[in-house]
């Protein structure tokens, strides 16, 4: 059986949690969720519940309506969007949370990281997949940074702002993965919406719309970076544990924060602070694609060398043998007989 794309990439993630050690939660699943019912004991949570998704995705062709999970926790109330813990309580704490795609949406990311560590163990995990904005439509945006992290929480904000929604539709462009590792960027020119666009989607904002947008934008060293900026400011109970880099063509990268244990003094605070990852180098896209190219190459090198060593090797066995010895006997006084006859 051939595994889809889709398949190998939730195979991954699972080698980075094991879903099996306590109940989990995964935010937005949609109709792929990573972990499936069969697979752990998993809940799902959801702005909408299941009626609601295959309404709002009735006329999205990249959606199938039929695989939307029961949704067992829903944040929409009548008077706005609930708090996590308040959703989904008796059931916590949990012992890992996965979010695809996720994090970069949150209006307030520090109250949102808060939310989520509030319904952790103790050592708990938060599996999270996140879109490198290198390599997506994102790719003309700048860089987010904590003290705009700072300024969404110190305001409370419940929607993505008039600043997050503007920079999307005024910078956002249609590129590949692709595209992008071969240092392909699109120009400003190829924006896919004008000025005027942009400023109508900040009116909305303006007017107490909830307009969806990537409020965050992140590459894997920027986003280790920050967590831990946001732990040295005593803001996050969460370091980063592991991270796995953008691969090769892709677009994502995926990140393992592990949730600190609960009463610790300053001193053993800063100790657990300092066990998580603090810092990766981003590498040059170009230049990692030419490296993976030049590592192909030399690859088939040398299994070309090694493959022409084994022929010659099989051809000195044969010229050693007997039948070779044999055949060069009868063969010498035929061509003798064939050059005195051609004279």
């Amino acid at each position: 059986m051939t595994l889809s794309p889709q398949d190998i990439r939730n195979a991954t993630l699972m080698k980075l949690v094991d879903v099996t050690k306590g109940p989990g939660l995964e935010i937005g699943p949609l109709h792929s969720p990573i972990v499936t019912e069969d697979m752990a004991d998993v809940r799902y949570v959801d702005v909408f519940s299941r009626d609601e998704l295959r309404a709002n995705y009735a006329n999205d062709p990249n959606v199938n309506l039929g695989d939307i999970p029961e949704i067992h926790f829903v944040l929409s109330g009548p008077e706005g969007l609930r708090r996590l813990p308040e959703v989904v309580g008796p059931a916590a704490p949990f012992a890992w949370v996965i979010a695809s795609h996720v994090i970069e949406h949150v209006p307030d990311l520090i109250a949102w990281l808060a939310e989520i560590a509030e319904i952790l163990d103790d050592g708990g995990q938060l599996l999270l997949v996140v879109p490198d904005r290198r390599f997506t439509f994102d790719i003309l945006r700048p860089a987010t940074t904590v003290g705009q992290m700072l300024q969404a929480h110190d305001l409370g904000e419940t929607k993505p702002s008039v600043r997050a929604v503007f920079d999307l539709t005024r910078n956002a462009v249609k590129v590949s993965a692709d595209e992008a590792w071969r240092g392909e960027v699109p120009g400003p020119d190829e924006r896919m919406h004008d000025l005027a666009a942009a400023m109508n989607e900040a009116q909305r904002v303006r007017d107490g719309h909830y307009v969806d947008s990537h409020v965050w934008m992140f590459t894997p060293g920027l986003f280790v970076e920050q967590v831990a900026e946001l732990g040295r400011l005593g803001l996050s109970d969460l370091v980063v544990e592991k991270i796995v880099p953008t691969a090769l063509n892709h677009l994502e990268f995926y990140a393992v924060l592990r949730r600190l244990p609960r009463g610790l003094t300053g001193d053993e605070l800063a100790k657990a602070r300092a066990e998580g990852i603090s810092g990766i180098d981003d590498d040059d896209p170009v230049r990692r694609r030419l490296d993976a190219e030049l590592e192909r190459l030399e690859s088939d090198v040398r299994a070309a060398v090694q493959r022409t060593e084994q022929l010659e090797e099989e051809l000195a066995q044969v010229r050693a043998s007997e039948r070779w010895r044999l055949g060069g006997l009868v063969a010498s006084p035929a061509a003798a007989l064939k050059r005195l006859f051609m004279r």
